[in-house]
C-alpha cells in the first residue's frame, strides 16, 4: 500500500493556546501580565491552568498566579520530570517561562559544569569547548527538556526582553532595530520553534493636546521592530488587552476557516482528542521508560561475552556519548539508551 493513500490535508491548529508564543518588551511593558491576563480572561478567572517557570522573580504584583521559582537548571530538570509525571493529576495546562534569557544562562552554566566534569577540564565560556560543540551541547540540552514538555501537551509561552541593535544593508545604509535580547543557539532554538513573536511597547500619544501613556501589542514588525507570525491575517498592531489579545488570534484562526465558526468549533474537537492521544502515548512511555541502573545492568549483560576488540568500540561509544568508557558511572538516561541500542546491534 502506499504511504500517501491515506494522506488528508492540514487544517490549521484551530486553538488559540496549541500555539506556541515569544513575548518580548521593555522591562515592567507588562509581559509576564499579559500571559496572566489572556489566562485570567479564556478561563473565566482560573488561573490553576498556568504556571509561571521563574527563572527570575517578576511575579510579586500578580495576585492569584502559581509559580515555581528555578534557581539552577537541575531544578527545571526536576520540574519537568514531574510535571510530566503528574501529568493526569495537576490542573497546569499552560506554562510561562519567565525569562528564558535567565533560561538560557542557567542551560549554559549546566552545560559548562556537566562537560568540565566528564573531559576533566576548567570550562568558563561556552565556546571554550572547541569546534561549537559546546552551542550543541547547550541547544540540546534545552531544546531536550522543551521537547519533553512540547510532547506532554503543555502550552509553551516563553517571556523575553529587547535591546536595540544596529543593522547595516549590503549598500551599507546604517539602521537601528528593536529586537529580542536573546542571541546565539538559544535565540534560534525559540524563534524556530513559536508560532509568534509578540511585542509589547510603551510609548506617548497625543489626545486632545495632552501627551498620554500608551501601551500597544505588535504582531507583525517592520524595519524597526522584531514580531510576526505565521499568520496573513492579523493587524500591525492592537492595544494593550487581554481580551483584545484573545480575540486577535481567534480572528486570524477564523480567517483561515473562512469565517465559518462550526469548522472552527469541529476542528477544534478533532485536534483536541489526537492531541491527547499523542499526549497519553507520550506521557504512558516516559512512565514505563528504564531507570539508568536498569539501563546499565541490560548493557552489562550485552557485552558480557564480546571480543576484546568489540568491547573497545563500545568503550570509545561510551567516551563519545556518556563522557566516560566507564557506562556504570553514567546518570544519563538518553545516552544510555543509546549505548544500549549501540551494543545490541554489536551483538
Amino acid at each position: 500500500m502506499s504511504r500517501f493513500k491515506n494522506k488528508t490535508p492540514h487544517k490549521v491548529v484551530a486553538d488559540v493556546f496549541n500555539y506556541k508564543y515569544i513575548l518580548a518588551g521593555r522591562p515592567k511593558a507588562g509581559k509576564t501580565s499579559l500571559v496572566h491576563g489572556i489566562v485570567k480572561e479564556k478561563y473565566n478567572g482560573d488561573l490553576s491552568k498556568l504556571l509561571l517557570v521563574a527563572f527570575e522573580k517578576g511575579y510579586n504584583a500578580l495576585d492569584g498566579i502559581f509559580a515555581e521559582d528555578i534557581n539552577e537548571w537541575e531544578e527545571f530538570q526536576d520540574l519537568v520530570d514531574d510535571l510530566i509525571a503528574e501529568k493526569d493529576e495537576i490542573s497546569f495546562k499552560i506554562l510561562a517561562f519567565d525569562t528564558v534569557d535567565v533560561m538560557g544562562k542557567m542551560a549554559t552554566d549546566y552545560t559548562l559544569k556537566t562537560q568540565s566534569r566528564k573531559d576533566g577540564k576548567r570550562y568558563t565560556a561556552i565556546n571554550d569547548l572547541a569546534y561549537g560543540k559546546g552551542y550543541e551541547l547547550l541547544e540540546r540540552e534545552m531544546g531536550e527538556q522543551i521537547r519533553k514538555l512540547d510532547q506532554a501537551g503543555f502550552t509553551l509561552i516563553f517571556i523575553t526582553h529587547d535591546k536595540d541593535k544596529q543593522f547595516e544593508t549590503r549598500e551599507g545604509l546604517k539602521y537601528d532595530k528593536t529586537t529580542l535580547s536573546l542571541s546565539g543557539r538559544v535565540r534560534d532554538l525559540v524563534l524556530n520553534m513559536v508560532d509568534f513573536i509578540v511585542f509589547i511597547e510603551l510609548g506617548k500619544e497625543l489626545e486632545k493636546g495632552k501627551a498620554v501613556d500608551k501601551r500597544y501589542i505588535y504582531f507583525r514588525g517592520d524595519s524597526g521592530l522584531e514580531a510576526g507570525s505565521r499568520f496573513k491575517h492579523v493587524p500591525n498592531r492592537i492595544e494593550y488587552g487581554f481580551k483584545e489579545f484573545i480575540d486577535t488570534v481567534e480572528d486570524a484562526i477564523l480567517a483561515e476557516y473562512g469565517g465559518n465558526k462550526d469548522a472552527v468549533e469541529e476542528a477544534k474537537q478533532e485536534q483536541a482528542k489526537a492531541k491527547q492521544d499523542k499526549v497519553d502515548s507520550y506521557v504512558d512511555s516516559v512512565k514505563n521508560a528504564k531507570t539508568p541502573e536498569e539501563l546499565i545492568e541490560e548493557i552489562g549483560v550485552a557485552i558480557e561475552d564480546f571480543p576484546k576488540s568489540v568491547k573497545a568500540e563500545c568503550a570509545k561509544f561510551f567516551q563519545d556519548t556518556l563522557g566516560n568508557m566507564d557506562y556504570r558511572k553514567s546518570d544519563d538516561v538518553s545516552g544510555l539508551e543509546k549505548s544500549l541500542e549501540f551494543v545490541k546491534n554489536k551483538a
